[in-house]
């Protein structure tokens, strides 16, 4: 059963963060992330299960049609695990930005803003799961 996820991609979500709970508040959200931020921006949404926020973090990267994913829990190495596409990718590392911190992702974790957008609707309908619709590398 889907629980509601916390985002959080702006300085003042960090009292009042952008919540979802079902699958098209997710694609919608990710529209507006898109709309307002150009390609190129590479901007970075940190997510966790509202209801039990020590469970997991998804942070999801929009970079118009593109983007990173990296899970963190309970089974993960200490730095998460990386989306991976299954075509080459970026050859080199690129970086994502949660307000003005950067984070670094390993090369061939860009993948399509669809498959973005269907791991985030699965990291919310398996409430806080590692999504199973993306490959991963440590």
């Amino acid at each position: 059963m889907a629980e509601a996820l916390n985002v959080y991609y702006a300085a003042e979500h960090a009292d009042d963060p952008v919540t979802v709970s079902t699958p098209e508040e997710v694609r919608a959200l990710l529209d507006r992330v898109r709309g307002a931020h150009a390609a190129g921006s590479a901007v970075l949404l940190t997510v966790i299960v509202a209801d039990d926020p020590w469970k997991s973090e998804l942070c999801v990267g929009v970079d118009g049609d593109k983007g990173v994913l990296r899970f963190a829990g309970e089974d993960t190495p200490p730095t998460g695990l990386y989306s991976r596409s299954p075509v080459p990718s970026n050859v080199e590392p690129v970086i994502y930005y949660y307000v003005r911190a950067d984070t670094d992702f390993p090369p061939h974790s860009e993948v399509p803003a669809a498959v973005v957008e269907a791991a985030l609707i699965d990291y919310l309908v398996t409430s806080g799961e590692r999504p199973t619709s993306v490959e991963w590398q440590g």
